[in-house]
């Protein structure tokens, strides 16, 4: 996380001179793989933000001297159950940093392994194992979220390649989202067709993000009709509620009207990367104009991305212009952008369909001090540093859609809209066909939750949302009848883990 600080008094607002603030940091789009010259992996990830944190501290200090900046950057910090996954291993410490960006969104390159070895074979089959490698195991699993790639061309002459490459990433691998890229794959002028539309159908029915690289806006123009033909298309009704296109690099085309016409489709966003100096304000100003004065949420449809290794501290660029004088938004829209936007999109906790299913059960007790919090943490930390589970996400439970609240000074607790005491931590099972969500969660009165549920069938957690009404009614009833109160910490302790034996 960013820590920042007002440099003077804003009133209007709040806020104070002097008041810093913990803004929550993802990259929505991030390399990882080899592709020729191009390597990246985990620990490079990590060295890139922490040479990204180096930058932006240099430069800061240029727009301090020239009075620029609004909010300070002054630190960063790491959340504190990734921080202690990280400690809980010699091996995984020494890749403990680089915490100016707190979740990665990583797909592969069009890499080495791309090309299918066979001809029956999809394209990327052995790259989505590998990224699924990185980013469903323990500790880069609570940095890391995998999104698959595929080549939609693959489904040609009534194969279903592709679809079914998208399919197995998602539903046996886990990963989280699709990235397509139509000018590396060439299906450029085909992104309205057929075989395109299968697969972008095909995830809207999944519930993941797509990001589609945009090199032109005339890319967008077709990206923006494909979305709506799925739409229009009355048997693609499960689709369109689940579809969210992410329009990659549009700071290409920052301040043309057909991007920001395309923006106000609800399943249309932007992300960040490739923007950099006097096109940073262009896109901003321009989103704030031409969709906020039609009332259109204008800070809920951009992301933050690096595109790194392809691009590198360009992305400083966005960071510290959300920082300056020059933004006319609030810390709330700075939080949406820069984190906020991208975990609300992906929202959906980790899962596949190989995961047996199981009787839920909570446990609830009272936890005044955050210690049995700890201990319970603690515990689980454990038992996936014994090799017998593994850890395969860690999901941060978020506000309610479209209720991102106001940032609080860390003097009065520092909330930031991500909820760094509640989360979900998908556990699997080495051997096996164990999979199980651990929900942990604070709730009033100092009370401590415990859900413990299977990630199949119908009784399981399908949003990090944090609103009982976003949460399955099936669930709900079935927590309520199976909640049980404890006394001590250790009675929290002893109960959760005897659930893992």
């Amino acid at each position: 996380m960013l820590i920042v600080r007002a440099v003077e008094d804003q009133p209007s607002r709040g806020i104070r001179k002097g008041d810093e603030f913990r803004l929550y940091i993802v990259d929505a789009h991030h390399h990882m793989g080899k592709e020729k010259s191009h390597r990246n992996t985990p620990s490079g990830a990590y060295a890139f933000y922490s040479q990204l944190w180096f930058e932006m501290q240099k430069l800061a200090k240029a727009l301090r001297e020239e009075d620029a900046l609004l909010f300070e950057p002054i630190g960063i910090a790491a959340g504190d159950f990734a921080d202690r996954c990280f400690k809980s291993q010699k091996s995984w410490e020494r890749l403990n940093h680089g915490w100016l960006v707190d979740r990665t969104v990583v797909f592969p390159y069009t890499d080495d392994y791309s090309t299918p070895e066979s001809a029956n074979e999809p394209s990327f089959r052995v790259s989505n194992d590998k990224i699924a490698g990185w980013t469903t195991r323990a500790p880069h699993s609570t940095r890391l979220v995998g999104f698959a790639r595929v080549n939609p061309l693959d489904g040609a002459g009534n194969r279903n390649a592709a679809v079914g490459e998208l399919e197995r990433s998602v539903l046996s691998l886990g990963l989280r989202g699709l990235k397509l890229h139509p000018l590396a794959q060439l299906f450029l002028d085909s992104i309205e067709g057929e075989l395109t539309r299968k697969v972008v159908k095909r995830a809207g029915e999944l519930g993941i993000p797509v990001i589609f690289d945009t090199r032109n806006i005339g890319t967008v123009i077709r990206i923006k009709s494909l979305v709506e033909s799925i739409r229009n298309d009355p048997n693609c009704g499960t689709a369109i509620r689940g579809l969210r296109v992410i329009l990659a690099h549009c700071g290409m085309s920052p301040g043309d009207p057909h991007l920001f016409d395309a923006l106000r489709d609800p399943a249309i966003f932007a992300e960040t990367s490739t923007l950099h100096d006097l096109d940073v304000p262009v896109l901003f100003e321009s989103a704030i104009e031409r969709l906020g004065r039609l009332g259109t949420p204008w800070s809920e449809k951009i992301l933050f991305g690096t595109d790194y290794s392809f691009l590198s501290i360009q992305a400083a660029d966005v960071i510290l212009y959300l920082l300056s004088r020059k933004f006319s938004g609030t810390l709330t829209d700075v939080q949406r952008i820069l984190g906020g936007n991208a975990l609300m999109l992906v929202q959906r906790p980790f899962a596949t369909t190989g995961g047996a299913p199981t009787p839920p059960v909570e446990y609830v007790c009272l936890d005044n001090d955050g210690s049995r919090q700890i201990l319970l943490e603690n515990s689980l930390l454990s038992l996936i540093t014994q090799d017998v589970w593994d850890l395969s996400s860690l999901d941060l439970m978020l506000p309610p859609n479209g209720t991102w609240p106001e940032l609080s000074p860390i003097s009065r607790g520092g909330f930031n809209g991500v909820y760094l005491d509640s989360y979900v931590l998908s556990l699997r099972a080495r051997t096996g066909n164990r999979e199980i969500h651990v929900w942990i969660r604070k709730g009033p009165n100092s009370s401590l939750t415990c859900s413990l549920l299977s990630t199949s069938g119908m009784i399981r957690l399908e949003t990090t949302q944090n609103a009982s009404q976003s949460i399955n009614p099936v669930l709900m009833r079935s927590l309520r009848d199976h909640s049980i109160a404890l006394k001590t910490g250790k009675d929290l302790q002893d109960h959760v883990l005897s659930y893992f034996d």
